[in-house]
């Protein structure tokens, strides 16, 4: 196993289980992987919370993985002349996260037994890196570059300090240019391997990735093995019961730490050995079971050698796995940060069953409709990106998108961005400008760039720039919705790339009868796309968005969350450089409470964490249900709420569910409208959680592009 797992600090017990869980790989091949303390819960833990949620809750059961990105890494301080890790910031986040899910969102932690949280950690390093390890990893071969570069510079300078001659002048120039940019190609590598981005890369393809992914297939086989163990828990639990005075729970978790201690032993398994089972309590008495006597984990030792105990053979896991297919799978979801996105999307492709009948079909009759079904457990459930570190094409169905079978098969996938998010825009696109196999600028953007924005032909409908849901109209009115791709585009300084989709095709055939060259940098393929993979997501672009805060000095303030005040879309090149500084400022000391974080301000606004959150653990429908029974502050307060609408939430309470949903999403259009966010909701989200379509049918009628028609609700 590659990770070690940890738990959340915590006083009292909490509805939403959490825990730490880390990639083992070191920061640097030559280190040791890292190791954690020896008092640290295990993946059994993980696995015994999933299972009894599956017990206690029949309907849902979720597991949600928020990942980080690039450029988080652990503090180092020097202890007696050595460096060790010191403070972990994104454990610190992650931390923060698990106590508003627990304390401060009513709509998640009223739902008890229903979920798990996890943060996940991948090797990331901060910026900058080690210039003494950049210097001694220096190839012999850069290094004569390097050096043979600033010797021809010196010669070039001494020759033009100790001659006066037009011929020797010239020479002097032409080898100080030379050995210049000879050592500028150099210093060029060393800047970018310092800049740590390229370092990150690998360490999430090569490390992050797979160990996520053993981390998933450990889960998965940790809960068939538990199903398989339960009567024999249940046996051991009754009969060193009867002997020892414990509560049920704690005698369950003493029994199940003390098989997990001898399981994989042979000389403990099946004859008592007291010696050799006391050298194991120190490891066992951790926690809760630290306050326990010896004597309590030698009966329940004793117990287990004399069980009849299960086998591991291909007819136990059978009928395990066929427990498993008659219940409700557990929903996988993903929340990825930034290159956390790629981690996430990586783990998905391998998740992913290639040889899945149904994710195999004819590329024209597009008969591919593959289940979200993972494993033997899991299936998965909500994918939410929040300005992904991956190539535009994820969301276009051509050739190019790598992801195109894995991303349909969650249930549900939203996508966060800002057009003013410079790390993607500066960073990304520059670090990636010469591997990145695009031909145009606009291509080369990362899908956290993406913006909404309203196609000119529908301003009938809407006006432009927009707040709120901008296809809610269409939507509502039983119109055959647009495409989504006629309502995204990426902003650039110099064109508008907003004539995409099939207004895009449309104005591109115009153009190309008359005579006059297409526009080949738009987000549009060249032919029709085959199915609409981009209908899928529902986009909410945060470039204005504008809400109070938990920025530091600034907690409780109501400013622009991702941009400087004052600041408008479509951003200016002036504006860009002012949004520059301040993206320093916040990057050199985030506690000094000035800059904005425009890369991962989403999580210091009020209502984009309620948003990314609810989304994550309750879906589209659930985030209905919960603003109408647990309303945000802006609903319950609700005084510049429009009269009609406040009328409308008064009265939803009362309704059925389809009616209810239709003023809720009056509602969160209204909340993302006071809130300078954009939204382009998928078809699917409102056919399937607000009308109540099947979603089997639905998707294949989006995907396939085709008119949707009313159908029988989901039973």
């Amino acid at each position: 196993m590659d990770v070690w797992v940890d738990e959340f600090k915590h006083e009292q017990p909490q509805t939403v289980p959490g825990f730490f869980v880390r990639s083992t790989a070191p920061i640097n091949i030559e280190q040791d992987e890292c190791k954690p303390d020896g008092n640290v819960p295990t993946v059994s833990d993980i696995v015994e919370s999933l299972y009894q949620n599956t017990k206690l809750n029949t309907s849902y059961t979720g597991l949600v993985i928020q990942i980080h990105g690039y450029n988080t890494g652990i503090e180092t301080v020097v202890q007696n002349g050595k460096e060790v890790e010191g403070r972990d910031y994104v454990c610190e986040g992650w931390q923060r996260t698990w106590e508003y899910l627990n304390q401060s969102d009513q709509a998640i932690y009223s739902k008890r037994h229903s979920f798990v949280y996890l943060g996940y950690r991948w090797p990331s390093e901060s910026v900058p890196s080690s210039f003494k390890n950049a210097g001694r990893a220096l190839p012999l071969t850069l290094k004569v570059v390097l050096w043979g570069g600033l010797f021809l510079a010196a010669i070039g300078l001494l020759l033009l300090m100790l001659f006066a001659s037009p011929i020797l002048d010239a020479l002097s120039a032409i080898l100080m240019i030379l050995g210049i940019a000879v050592s500028m190609v150099v210093v060029t590598l060393f800047i970018l391997r310092i800049i740590v981005y390229f370092r990150d890369t690998y360490r999430a393809n090569n490390f992050g990735v797979p160990d996520l992914v053993e981390f998933i297939r450990q889960l998965d086989l940790g809960l068939v093995k538990r199903h398989m163990n339960e009567s024999l828990f249940e046996t051991v639990a009754k009969e060193a019961g009867e002997s020892l005075d414990l509560a049920p729970d704690l005698l369950a978790k003493a029994v199940r730490k003390t098989w997990e201690a001898i399981e994989h032993q042979p000389a403990l398994f099946n004859a008592y050995d007291d010696a050799a089972f006391r050298l194991l309590l120190p490891a066992l008495k951790q926690n809760s079971l630290a306050p326990l006597d010896d004597a309590v984990f030698l009966k329940i030792y004793t117990t287990f050698v004399l069980a009849e105990k299960p086998a591991y053979n291909t007819a136990n896991f059978a009928a395990a796995t066929a427990y498993w297919t008659q219940k409700k799978r557990i929903r996988l979801t993903f929340i990825g940060h930034s290159m956390g996105g790629f981690v996430t999307t990586q783990v998905i492709r391998i998740l992913s069953d290639a040889f899945d009948p149904a994710a195999i079909g004819d590329s024209q009759s597009l008969e591919k409709l593959p289940s979200s079904d993972v494993g033997r457990v899991f299936a998965l459930g909500r994918l939410i990106l929040i300005s992904p570190d991956i190539p535009l094409s994820t969301i276009i169905s051509g050739r190019t998108n790598v992801l195109r079978s894995s991303l349909r098969r969650f249930e549900e996938a939203y996508l966060f961005s800002n057009e003013g998010d410079l790390a993607l825009r500066l960073a990304s696109t520059t670090a990636n400008y010469f591997s990145f196999p695009a031909s145009t600028r606009t291509q080369g953007f990362r899908l956290g760039n993406v913006t909404v924005n309203l196609d000119p032909s529908k301003q009938s409908l809407h006006r432009q720039n927009a707040y709120g849901i901008v296809n809610l109209q269409e939507l509502m009115n039983d119109a055959y919705p647009s495409p989504l791709l006629d309502f995204i585009g990426v902003q650039t300084l110099d064109r508008d790339t907003r004539s995409i989709g099939q207004e895009g095709d449309k104005k591109r055939e115009a153009l190309k009868k008359r005579g006059g060259k297409v526009d080949e940098e738009s987000l549009a393929t060249a032919k029709k796309d085959p199915e609409s993979i981009a209908d899928l997501f529902t986009y909410l672009d945060c470039t204005e968005y504008r809400d109070v805060t938990t920025y530091a000095k600034r907690d409780q303030q109501e400013i622009n969350v991702l941009i400087c005040e004052g600041q408008r879309s479509p951003l200016k090149f002036f504006d860009y450089t002012t949004l520059l500084k301040a993206y320093v400022d916040f990057s050199n000391d985030p506690g000094k409470g000035v800059g904005v974080d425009v890369h991962g301000g989403y999580f210091y606004g009020r209502l984009s964490n309620l948003l990314i959150y609810r989304l994550a653990f309750l879906g589209f429908q659930g985030l209905l249900d919960s603003l109408v029974f647990q309303p945000p502050i802006e609903l319950a307060e609700n005084s510049d709420m429009p009269l009609e609408l406040r009328a409308k939430l008064q009265q939803a309470l009362q309704l059925p569910n389809e009616q209810r949903r239709i003023i809720a999403v009056e509602c969160l259009s209204w909340l993302c409208e006071k809130r300078k966010i954009q939204v382009a909701a998928s078809p699917e989200r409102y056919y399937v959680d607000v009308l109540g379509f099947r979603r089997g049918e639905t998707r294949a009628q989006i995907l396939t592009q085709a008119q949707v028609d009313p159908a029988p609700p989901a039973p």
